[in-house]
């Protein structure tokens, strides 16, 4: 079965799409799995794949513009940016999903999300990503994370967590997400601080940003 042959899962997406809003608007953050189909999820697994050993994936660096600088002390991890011109049929209906999520968000939380980007992520074993916010210093638009793991038969001791630091007063205070193929992962980007720890294994994610007109900090 060919991606262009599947649309949504079985269950209601309507009330998948409008827990993902209200758990945003109650705590800010998200966490669901089988966002997508399963052989979906393996058909974005093997697309980047394809792409990691073929060479296609960069360094990901920090700062934007003259700023931008590889930094090996923050970040150990490689990107593919993703390319709205040339789409596959599995990230179609992936980006198709977003956009039903974008939706439902703005109808229920007046975020004014308008647009993606986003890029199959690579952590090599023993690769990371310090505590940081997903905004670039002076630069608002991007205001929702999305994250969807692409990872077969991960366990807890492959490690590789996403730890999300729930409460800004208390650096104690954090939620860490194991990186399972077919969870999404979605949160205010300007609100919470958040890093990748090590793992064993690849640790395979595509990552993206829902980003608004205005620039404003969520």
């Amino acid at each position: 079965m060919g991606a262009e042959e599947i649309t949504h899962r079985p269950l209601s997406q309507g009330s998948m799409y409008d827990r993902v809003a209200l758990q945003l608007e109650q705590r800010g953050w998200s966490v669901t799995d089988d966002f997508l189909h399963p052989l979906l999820v393996s058909q974005l697994a093997g697309e980047l794949q394809d792409l990691w050993s073929t060479n296609r994936f960069r360094h990901a660096g920090v700062g934007r513009g003259d700023g931008f600088r590889l930094d090996p002390g923050v970040r150990l991890d490689q990107v593919s940016w993703l390319s709205p011109d040339c789409t596959t049929g599995a990230q179609s209906i992936y980006l198709n999903a977003l956009n039903e999520l974008r939706q439902t968000i703005n109808r229920s939380l007046f975020l004014g999300l308008f647009d993606f980007e986003g890029h199959f992520a690579v952590y090599p074993p023993g690769g990371y990503y310090r505590k940081h916010l997903d905004q670039f210093d002076g630069v608002g638009d991007r205001t929702l994370t999305c994250i969807l793991y692409l990872n077969r038969d991960w366990q807890e001791e492959d490690g590789g967590q996403l730890r999300i630091y729930t409460d800004p007063g208390n650096e104690n205070h954090y939620e860490e997400v194991l990186p399972l193929g077919g969870r999404f992962v979605t949160f205010l980007s300007a609100r919470f601080l958040h890093e990748v720890l090590p793992g064993v294994r690849d640790r395979m994610s595509i990552t993206g940003w829902f980003k608004r007109r205005n620039g404003g900090l969520s």
